[in-house]
């Protein structure tokens, strides 16, 4: 199944959406295609009257079916993201838009005279912004808090998430973030200014394109789906976070930092523990004495033994994050099949992943959970080739309910 033919496929990753109205807002890299939720759209043999998408992310699902007139709705644990998915959704009027605008083009002009709010608390923080690059984003922030328009704010605070990282020394082109030597001589108040009205006029443009039908996303854990909403909805597509134990807010936390979302790293370490297969901070030591309730297909836990001997100091732990990644998704797929009408479909993206020369087949393992729980007809394609492994693929994996 797996031909040398099968390619990256840029257009089903988040690069397509970098060009996409609202979609290309805030780049992160676990964020998938808009082309992709939009095909799976157009080839369903019925009308969706309601989708949901458990893994809101950056909001992709949601907001393609807010621009096609699909109601939806979407969970979403990390409240940033919750922040930034309901921004994204939010109809502007034209007039907002508009004093958006100028309300930026005055913070611009008198930047200078604002008084620097705190440095947000970033282990060695002129690694990720040269001094002057942190004073410009501190006056910043302290100037869109004046402004007590709730929308505008928003507006004004979605180009400043998106011209914290611009003005970086940071790179999340790697599983581990690298930095660039800070070089303050490139940069002036004029080239803060002039990047700050840029994004502002690409977040205006987005803010332009109005959604045809509200949505909303909800603050929620998505090893359940909230009792209200049982029965409501007839379409699932998501992209859950891979088995391959890359931290869940390893690109969120400049931003989160920044919006005060975040104010030490035990909160970061505790968001990610809570997250489906978490490994970062507290939530490693954690992992390291969770057990196994032995829910799995028997072959998960020979894929984990086979993992714990590698000759590895994480090896163990490795195992139980396989573990406890598939479990956590075993709850979360049950509280979906429970809640998702007769006939509905779901529709997972995701990857396999590899450790120590063992493969963990996802796209096998989520059709075999899938079948134990009750849906009906568990299958999966190959999307695309991921290109950090040459072993390593993305998936779609489908299932009906009876």
């Amino acid at each position: 199944m797996r031909s040398e033919k099968i390619c990256q496929n840029a257009q089903y990753t988040f690069k397509y959406n970098s060009s996409m109205g609202r979609h290309g807002w805030l780049r992160l890299t676990p964020a998938y295609s808009v082309r992709l939720v939009e095909e799976i759209l157009s080839d369903l043999e019925y009308s969706p009257q309601c989708v949901l998408e458990p893994f809101s992310g950056t909001g992709t699902t949601e907001l393609v079916c807010a621009n096609k007139g699909v109601s939806s709705f979407a969970l979403e644990i990390n409240p940033f993201l919750v922040w930034l998915g309901n921004a994204k959704l939010k109809m502007y009027s034209s007039q907002k838009i508009e004093e958006f605008l100028r309300v930026a083009e005055f913070i611009a002009e008198k930047i200078e005279s604002y008084t620097p709010s705190e440095l947000p608390p970033i282990y060695n923080i002129h690694r990720w912004w040269g001094k002057a690059q942190a004073d410009f984003l501190a006056k910043l922030k302290t100037a869109i808090k004046t402004v007590e328009d709730n929308e505008m704010q928003q507006l004004l605070a979605v180009a400043f998430c998106r011209i914290v990282i611009e003005l970086s020394n940071a790179a999340f082109n790697h599983v581990s973030t690298s930095f660039k030597e800070t070089d303050d001589s490139i940069f002036s108040i004029e080239v803060g200014k002039d990047t700050f009205l840029s994004v502002c006029n690409m977040v205006a443009c987005g803010a332009s394109m109005q959604p045809l039908v509200s949505s909303k996303v909800i603050h929620h854990d998505a090893r359940s789906i909230p009792e209200q909403y049982n029965g409501t909805y007839d379409t699932v597509i998501t992209s859950p976070p891979y088995p391959n134990r890359i931290s869940y807010i390893r690109e969120l936390r400049p931003y989160m930092y920044w919006t005060d979302f975040l104010e030490t790293s035990d909160q970061a370490s505790e968001l990610d523990w809570q997250t489906i297969g978490g490994t970062w901070g507290k939530a490693t030591s954690l992992l390291s004495t969770w057990e196994s309730e032995g829910s799995l297909p028997h072959y998960v836990y020979d894929i984990a033994k086979q993992i714990a001997s590698a000759d590895n100091k994480s090896a163990g732990l490795m195992a139980n994050y396989v573990m406890k990644y598939f479990e956590d998704m075993r709850l979360h797929l049950s509280a979906v099949y429970n809640g998702l009408k007769s006939k509905g479909k779901v529709f997972y993206i995701i990857g396999n992943s590899n450790f120590y020369g063992v493969t963990v087949p996802a796209e096998r393992i989520y059709v075999d959970l899938m079948r134990d729980i009750g849906f009906d007809k568990p299958e999966y394609r190959i999307v695309r080739k991921r290109n950090c492994n040459k072993q390593l693929y993305e998936f779609v994996v489908t299932a009906q309910k009876a």
